[in-house]
């Protein structure tokens, strides 16, 4: 047997047993109403946080509960929780422009200004920087005596 007939033997291998992994990855009916429940339980905790929990709160909570539980007894423990942050946003493709934020809602107020800094007094004033040099042009060396002198051929080992 040569080595792409290995190969091949191996591929369809691994295909029947990924095949037969995901046939049994289908979650029970169950399962799927205990998921339902436990999301109309976070609603009603959430709505509850919030002041505006239904009349009937702590029976729609006893009939979740309910739900739960079966589905938690049938499952044999596939209840699992899955906390995971949301996918990142996906970036813009290239050469288009993203678009701007969109503009905050309701009525803001800006933000004060800054205060402006305090005045220069007589020791504080100093004269303004030079304007820059105009574009392509070299730079003028600097004054002599700013920089100190190489040292002398041969003293630097």
């Amino acid at each position: 047997m040569g080595f792409m007939d290995k190969a091949k033997t191996f591929a369809d291998q691994a295909a029947s047993k990924i095949d037969s992994a995901v046939a049994g990855a289908t979650a029970p009916a169950s399962v799927k109403a205990g998921e339902a429940a436990l999301r109309d339980l976070g609603v009603l905790a959430y709505l509850e946080s919030t002041g505006r929990a239904p009349a009937d709160i702590e029976e729609q909570r006893q009939r979740c509960f309910a739900v739960v539980y079966q589905a938690e007894s049938e499952a044999a423990g596939q209840l699992n929780l899955t906390l995971s942050p949301p996918p990142p946003p996906t970036p813009p493709a290239p050469g288009v422009a993203a678009d701007a934020p969109p503009a905050p809602t309701g009525a803001s107020v800006p933000p004060p200004p800054a205060p402006a800094p305090p005045a220069p007094t007589g020791s504080d004033v100093a004269s303004p920087p030079p304007p820059p040099p105009p574009a392509g042009s070299v730079p003028p060396p600097p004054p002599p005596g700013a920089v100190p002198p190489p040292p002398p051929p041969g003293s630097v080992g």
